[in-house]
This record gives C-alpha cells, structure tokens and sequence, in this order.
C-alpha cells in the first residue's frame, strides 16, 4: 500500500514483488520523474530496483535535472547484489538499493552528455567549491553544475564522480545512508 510506505499518490514507481534481500521497499521507476526519464534495467534485472528512500530523493533531483534541461539520465544500476565496499566485507549501498550509477543526461536538444569524457577534472581535484578548477567546455560546466548543485541542497550523503578515483571515471555514484 502507498499509503502506508509514506509514497506520495503521484510518484511513478510500482512495488517489485521479488524477493531483493537487504532493500527494505524494493521499487521500480515506471515513468518520467519531474519529466526526466530514468533508463536502467528492466524487470527482471536487480539493476534497476531502488528503495523507497532513494525513489523519494530521485523525486527531489530531477527537480534540479529538469532545471538544468535534463529530459534523460542513464543509470547502469541501483541494486547490486552483494556489493561490498573496497577494502572491507561491507555491503555498499548498492547492495541495498540506496545508490545509483549515473552515466549520462540526455537534454532538451537531444545531446546526450556522458560522463566519460566530459568531467575534465583529473582525480584528486576537488570538484566544488572555491578551490574548484572551472571547467572550460559546456558539457564539463553541466556535469559541475549538476553535482555542485546536489551537493549544495545534500540530497546524496555521498556524490562521488571521476575525480574521486579511477574506478569512477566513467559514472557518479550518489547515494543516501
């Protein structure tokens, strides 16, 4: 029941009925939200279940998505079974769908601004803030202002992007506690 969940009577998700251990609500988006379509994995792939807490915040950031002429977001997944953080047994957030891996925006005029490519700040740079490095290129400067902005309004716990290490050099991992 939505109701009882806390969702709100608009939000484009439906329940996933599969068994999906450690996410408390298991969801899937099943339309635009704020007219931002979410493209990941369908049904049956764990890949594209979220819980309920991370559907709510996707509400909150394709707000700003929108704002931004964002009509599209590519994420490659949100659960990932098993996931465990580097260098301990922890599961990550992935694990309980409370994280997401975005790799692209699509725009009102039709490009498509991937990650890969388009970051232009080497790891270790700091991504935010007066000791930014100002990205020259348009697509850099939306991929900045993007992640500025979210960081800005703590929407994610965590936005790691690829100046955090090589391993996300081709995707943002944002995700909540």
């Amino acid at each position: 029941n939505r109701s009882t969940l806390g969702l709100p009577p608009d939000l484009p998700v439906e329940l996933d009925d599969k068994a999906h251990e450690g996410v408390a609500t298991p969801l899937r988006i099943t339309r635009p939200l704020n007219g931002v379509r979410i493209v990941t994995h369908p049904s049956p792939s764990p890949f594209g279940v979220l819980d309920c807490r991370l559907a709510l915040i996707l509400d909150d950031f394709t707000e700003l998505l929108a704002r931004h002429g964002v009509t599209a977001m590519r994420v490659d997944n949100m659960r990932r079974p098993g996931a465990i953080l580097p260098g301990n047994h922890k599961h990550s957030q992935h694990h309980y769908g409370l994280a997401l891996d975005i790799t692209s925006f699509t725009l009102a005029d039709g490009r498509t601004v991937t990650v890969e490519g388009n970051w232009q700040a080497a790891i270790g740079e700091t991504p935010c803030g007066p000791e930014a490095i100002t990205a020259s290129a348009a697509d850099a400067r939306l991929l900045r202002n993007i992640t500025c902005e979210a960081a800005r309004a703590r929407l994610f716990h965590h936005l790691l992007t690829p100046s955090f290490n090589a391993a996300h050099l081709n995707h943002f991992h944002f995700d909540i506690k």
